[in-house]
C-alpha cells in the first residue's frame, strides 16, 4: 500500500491518496480532498489497472477522468495519483517530488 499528500499549491487544497495493490497491477484507490473538483474525480475512480496507467499512452484512466473534472492543467493531484499507483504495485520506490519556484 501507498499513501501520498498532495498539497495542490496556491489553492490551499490538500488530497491523501491511498492506494492499495488488489493483485499484481490491479489498484485499489481511496482519495480524499477538500477540493469539489477532486471529489468529483475521486467518484470516477475505484480500481485502476497500473500497466494501462503508466505504460500505455493514452489508456489512463487518472488522465482521463481528471481532464473531465479539474479546471487547471496545471493541478498535480493527478500526477500525485499515479506515483501512489506506481508504488504500491511495485513499479517504483516511494520518493517525493516536488516542484520549487526560486
Amino acid at each position: 500500500m501507498a499513501q501520498v499528500e498532495i498539497d495542490a499549491g496556491i489553492c490551499g487544497f490538500s488530497t491523501n491518496v491511498q492506494a492499495e495493490s488488489q493483485s499484481k497491477y490491479q489498484c485499489k484507490l481511496d482519495i480524499q480532498s477538500q477540493c469539489k473538483h477532486v471529489q468529483k474525480l475521486a467518484e470516477k475512480l475505484d480500481e485502476v489497472n497500473a500497466m494501462d496507467e503508466l505504460f500505455k499512452k493514452g489508456k489512463s484512466q487518472v488522465l482521463a477522468a481528471a481532464q473531465e473534472t479539474l479546471p487547471h492543467l496545471t493541478c498535480p493531484v493527478p500526477i500525485g495519483i499515479l506515483r501512489a499507483v506506481e508504488a504500491s504495485t511495485g513499479l517504483a520506490l516511494p520518493k517525493d517530488v516536488t516542484v520549487k519556484f526560486k
